[in-house]
């Protein structure tokens, strides 16, 4: 199957690209290089002992041959229970007071005292060299790189042991900050450098940037997943709803409840979640609505727009009940307060505290998407839910006497219902993927969709003139479908306004030849539909955030792949009776991706690293054969082993490195002989004996094996 033909394709990627592709030389310790340590044939890496496990892992890694300087450099961050009695131990790197990016080891001891599991990414110790620049500069460097328009200097606003503090005014979610690190250089040396968090405040992203001590831009993460889906013009199914008691207090997973404090209908908050509407996109709650006490009984009327003040109600309560829900499901399966999970109060339990998630329903910074940005443990991470367009057109093509329907894009300049007028040319390269050679200047682009994302269609089209595009979809499967076009990286720089039409009304365009057409939008819109009402996106979002916390740098193709994959899985592992996901939200039954998970045609060896909705959609649909191979008896212990999976997994892992870890997990527990359902759900999709996937830069290279090993157990 052609990569253009797949529905999902043309989405944005929710993040931004390494060092590399700013053609400097990156820090030499990768996200993704770390060295993983299990006893073979599921023997342990040392015997067992009472000393105390970060000991036991220290005492490995020295008979590993790491240095005693490295050794004095590690850094307890955490020590936690997990499952079956194993203690999961994380060591963070620091020289001469100093952080030292990227750098880790995670290990685990089983309840015999047994070293089962070793990641290290440590980096080699020297003292690091002095940086050329302060902290002000480096966050000018970042947000020259992130934010051009906005690169001056924002002024100091104090300083917090390593990290200084910048006044971001309104344009950020809390305060800029820079805070000195010990960068690994590609030749083995340190050197002293910044990592500068910002965090917009409009739509919410968060971004990682590290900044050499030369004052160059090394490396750019984005920790916000922003997950753009395709709006199909097919009715959703309306399902009812139903009174459903919240746990009160007691229960292991929220043991205080739900409900915190005094709560209205519109906004209601607790030691879990904070949900409230934000339709003016000021990231606080709008405030209003009627004081609430325990219930929260508002009825859905889906006949009348989602902004009316009932279904406004609707929507925060919704959204509070799916958070909590899914905040207990994964507390029960090992996301629990030392692991990092969201919580104001951890009752003493481990990890930080502080950092419930804060869930904006019907936000007004955009449509048509969702989003989760997720900060280090303790500070609260934000979930943006928008409207989404529903079943119809929203814009349309006039050309004579003749009206094609449309829909518009999530970038660009809005189109107003005047529109644009001009004369409709065909582009050369059709797919206006590389820079258009067709004059176009006042002219309307007429684009096919292909191989890169639309905004670098539109922006191409823009640079040689066009005062507005129209893409034409490429489904001969489905010759009738358009749908609201995803942002991209290029989409900041798009002026001009653009929609899509159906791969019929495309070719009907094209046989008019240069037509004087008007794209315009149209006065009356489709009724909008509630992504808060979703359970599939909620949690989708949700997982963004269980992934960046107990496994750590989710970004790049193969790693943000696995996010998209992972995050559609557990929709997948709640709502298991479903192999589609989102097809509320997107008026769809067949839902966001670009087919069911059940005998889903793509593998391992299909993985490019295009678009990263595209490439999770592989590691999707081998958890969705593991939910169907391990059946309805046993998803929970599934569950588990996936969470718990986790804790054995490098940053920015691979396919198979998530594999190993479910594999680790399922060894160290109570029925070994497990493994032969994951090997076969792995192996079924390419990840079996031998699987290996190579990032150079944005292009991933598999060597895929459908091989299960002999015995694994």
């Amino acid at each position: 199957m052609r990569l253009q033909s797949l529905k999902s394709y043309g989405l944005a990627a929710a993040l931004l690209c390494s060092a590399a592709a700013f053609g400097q030389s990156a820090a030499g310790l990768d996200h993704g290089s770390a060295r993983v340590e299990r006893g073979a044939s599921g023997r342990p890496l040392s015997a067992a002992s009472n000393a105390a496990p970060d000991a036991i892992v220290a005492d490995h890694l020295r008979a590993r041959g790491h240095s005693g300087a490295a050794l004095a450099s590690l850094d307890a961050a955490q020590s936690r229970r997990g499952a079956n009695g194993a203690t999961h131990v994380r060591f963070e790197q620091k020289v001469a007071g100093l952080t030292v990016y990227g750098a880790y080891v995670k290990g685990t001891v089983n309840a015999r005292g047994e070293l089962v599991h070793v990641v290290d990414n440590l980096a080699r110790v020297t003292a690091p060299r002095a940086a050329q620049v302060d902290a002000a500069a480096a966050m000018r460097a970042a947000m020259g790189q992130l934010y051009p328009g906005r690169s001056g200097d924002l002024g100091v606003a104090g300083t917090r042991g390593n990290t200084t503090l910048f006044n971001g005014g309104s344009f950020f979610h809390g305060q800029p900050e820079a805070t000195a690190v010990a960068i690994p250089m590609s030749d083995g040396s340190l050197a002293r450098g910044w990592l500068v968090q910002t965090w917009t405040r409009r739509d919410n992203q968060l971004h990682h940037t590290l900044v050499g001590g030369d004052g160059r831009v090394l490396d750019v993460e984005l920790r916000t997943a922003s997950d753009s889906y395709n709006v199909f013009p097919i009715d959703p199914s309306k399902g009812a709803q139903q009174a459903t008691p919240g746990p009160g207090s007691g229960n292991a997973q929220s043991p205080i409840g739900w409900l915190t404090g005094a709560q209205t209908t519109l906004t209601i908050s607790g030691n879990n979640a904070a949900a409230y509407l934000d339709r003016d996109n000021d990231n606080e709650s709008d405030g209003g609505g009627a004081a609430a006490g325990v219930d929260f009984l508002s009825a859905a009327n889906l006949t009348i727009a989602p902004t009316e003040a009932a279904n406004q109600a609707v929507a925060v309560q919704n959204l509070f009940y799916l958070t909590n829900r899914i905040h207990d499901i994964l507390y029960r399966h090992g996301f629990n307060e030392a692991a990092g999970n969201f919580q104001v109060d951890n009752f003493g339990k481990g990890g930080r505290g502080g950092d419930p998630v804060q869930a904006e329903a019907q936000d007004g910074g955009g449509t048509d998407n969702a989003n989760f940005a997720t900060p280090g443990d303790g500070r609260a991470p934000r979930m943006q839910m928008y409207l989404w367009t529903g079943a119809g057109p929203t814009h349309k093509v006039q050309a004579g006497g003749a009206a094609f329907d449309a829909k518009g894009a999530e970038f660009g300049t809005a189109l107003t219902t005047a529109g644009v007028t001009g004369a409709l040319t065909p582009t050369t390269p059709a797919d206006g993927c590389t820079a258009i050679s067709t004059g176009l200047a006042g002219r309307i682009a007429l684009i096919n969709r292909g191989t890169c994302e639309f905004a670098t269609k539109v922006l191409n089209a823009q640079n040689a003139g066009a005062i507005s595009a129209v893409i034409a979809n490429n489904d001969a499967a489905n010759p009738n479908d358009y749908f609201v076009m995803g942002s991209g990286a290029d989409a900041r720089r798009v002026t001009i306004g653009s929609v899509m039409v159906s791969k019929n009304s495309g070719d009907a365009l094209r046989a008019l030849g240069t037509p004087s057409v008007n794209v315009a939008k149209l006065a009356v819109q489709p009724l909008q539909i509630d992504a808060s009402l979703d359970s599939d996106v909620v949690y989708h979002e949700v997982c963004h955030g269980l992934t960046w916390r107990m496994i750590g740098r989710m970004t790049g193709p193969l790693a943000g792949a696995i996010g998209e994959g992972m995050s559609d899985g557990c929709s997948l592992m709640i709502n298991s009776d479903n192999d589609v996901v989102g097809e509320y939200s997107t008026s769809d039954p067949g839902g966001i991706r670009s087919a069911p998970y059940t005998n889903y045609p793509r593998t391992y060896a299909n993985v490019e690293g295009t678009e990263v909705h595209l490439d999770g959609e592989v590691y999707a649909a081998i958890v969705w054969k593991m939910i169907q191979d391990f059946g309805p008896g046993n998803r929970d212990k599934l569950f588990s082993y996936i969470v718990d999976g986790m804790n054995y997994t490098p940053a920015k892992p691979t396919f198979e490195n998530m594999r190993d870890g479910i594999l680790a997990s399922v060894a160290a527990g109570p029925a070994p002989a497990d493994c032969g359902l994951v090997w076969a759900a792995f192996a079924h999709y390419g990840v079996g004996v031998g699987a290996q996937a190579t990032v150079r830069g944005a292009q991933v290279l598999v060597t895929e094996s459908k091989t299960v090993p002999q015995s694994c157990n």
